[in-house]
């Protein structure tokens, strides 16, 4: 009598073709798996970029002797930072982030004074938020926000004759951006953003030996930057 079907040692057909089928079928739902929790994990970045700021008409207050508006022409600065955050799946994501930020700036008090040479600068901790749209290939796209608060923030004004400072601190506003993370591997990435950043009504103390304050100065960076990534 014949076992039809039947490979030598008594495995049949059907059991085979149920091993094979489960021999591909485990890779690839521990791949798939794999894919699916790909993105969560901490990531740590680094970033720079070019910053731009509104030029500012704060207010002047027993600088000079002459109290009233003083015109502040800015020119175009950079800006880098690090971050370090947490990505809970495809989707959101958090992150802690330490910037530094410097524009060159042009200053002329109410009495007429010019300051030619100067720059308004700015150390800031961010809390981000992050949406990351679907992955397509390599590329994946996000659009976020985020709280900051300024560790620092200080206007030089200098000419011929020195350099005075005004400075201030702990103040909150908070951003908006945009980007697209480029993964080379699902370690590493390179991203570009844009940003947009709002702190208002800022009130700078002069430093040192500087007199009066500078108030209500607005401080809204518009910045393109770039970095690189690191999932771990």
């Amino acid at each position: 009598h014949h076992q039809h079907g039947r490979y030598p040692g008594g495995v049949t057909m059907r059991s085979t073709k149920t091993l094979c089928a489960v021999a591909i079928a485990a890779p690839l739902a521990a791949l798939a798996a794999t894919t699916a929790n790909a993105d969560e994990g901490w990531f740590i970045r680094a970033y720079g970029g070019i910053s731009e700021l509104s030029d500012i008409d704060g207010d002047a207050v027993g600088i000079d002797g002459v109290d009233g508006k003083s015109d502040i022409t800015l020119d175009t600065g950079f800006n880098a930072g690090l971050g370090a955050g947490y990505r809970f799946d495809n989707n959101w994501a958090a992150e802690l982030a330490w910037e530094y930020r410097t524009n060159d700036s042009e200053t002329e008090l109410p009495s007429g004074a010019v300051y030619d040479d100067g720059n308004y600068a700015s150390s800031t901790l961010f809390l981000n938020g992050y949406y990351h749209f679907a992955r397509n290939g390599r590329w994946d796209p996000y659009v976020g926000a985020g709280v900051g608060w300024l560790q620092e923030v200080d206007l030089d004004l200098e000419d011929d004759a020195g350099e005075i400072s005004y400075s201030g601190d702990g103040d909150f506003g908070f951003q908006v951006f945009g980007g697209v993370n480029y993964h080379f591997s699902e370690a590493w990435a390179a991203n570009a953003e844009i940003r947009y950043g709002v702190f208002s009504d800022l009130d700078l103390e002069g430093e040192s030996d500087a007199p009066g304050e500078l108030q209500s100065l607005d401080y809204e960076p518009l910045t393109i930057q770039f970095g690189v990534r690191y999932a771990f």
